[in-house]
């Protein structure tokens, strides 16, 4: 009974793991119209932020496959699928930080990097999440938790805009009030996230 509490547990902690990913991703849209105003970007500085985070996704995985092809070491199945989840939401916290500096900094090209590191956490955490998904229970009903796991993420991609438009600009889209936003709203939305990802990480550690 433990060990089935125990996996329930990891799975549901692991679902969390798929809400962040629609969350942050979709709220992208939400957050490009304040950095193009901020630091006065054009409309395709302001899109290479998207670029650069679903870059990362690219390089990510194709990185890890080069890296396993080359080396003949499966690094995935060597460490095990939760410990790359960690180390993924490790990584996304990191770069959360990071997008903490990058903004009080004013750097276009620090605030690319910052997005490229979070989405690079991302994409471990995804190459992991689904065949772990998988191994949280009956093979047999690894399908439904897919499907569960994945309504998560939809859900995460629905309200991720609506929160982040509200919390930072006090109604679900940005607009003209982008150029009003206190910085230290923004701070503190990637603190909030930084500190969700370790939690999460740390539950799945301990």
């Amino acid at each position: 009974m433990s060990n089935s509490n125990s996996t329930k547990s990891q799975f549901y902690t692991l679902v969390t793991v798929f809400f962040f990913w629609g969350f942050l991703a979709a709220s992208n849209g939400v957050f490009i119209p304040f950095c193009k105003s901020h630091f006065h970007l054009t409309q395709l500085q302001s899109q290479l932020i998207d670029w650069a985070f679903y870059f990362a996704y690219f390089f990510g995985s194709l990185g890890l496959y080069l890296v396993d092809k080359i080396t003949k070491i499966d690094i995935l199945n060597r460490i095990g699928y939760k410990m790359g989840i960690i180390y993924g939401l490790f990584f996304s916290a990191f770069g959360a930080l990071l997008m903490i500096a990058a903004i009080n900094s004013g750097s276009y090209a620090f605030i690319l990097a910052s997005f490229f590191v979070i989405a690079l956490g991302f994409s471990l955490q995804q190459t992991c999440a689904q065949p772990f998904a998988i191994a949280l229970g009956a093979p047999e009903t690894g399908a439904n938790r897919l499907s569960f796991a994945g309504g998560i993420n939809s859900f995460g991609t629905t309200v991720g805009p609506i929160i982040v438009g509200f919390f930072l600009f006090g109604s679900a889209g940005g607009g003209s009030e982008a150029a009003a936003v206190d910085i230290k709203s923004v701070n503190t939305m990637y603190m909030i996230l930084a500190a969700l990802f370790i939690v999460v990480a740390l539950f799945f550690l301990f």
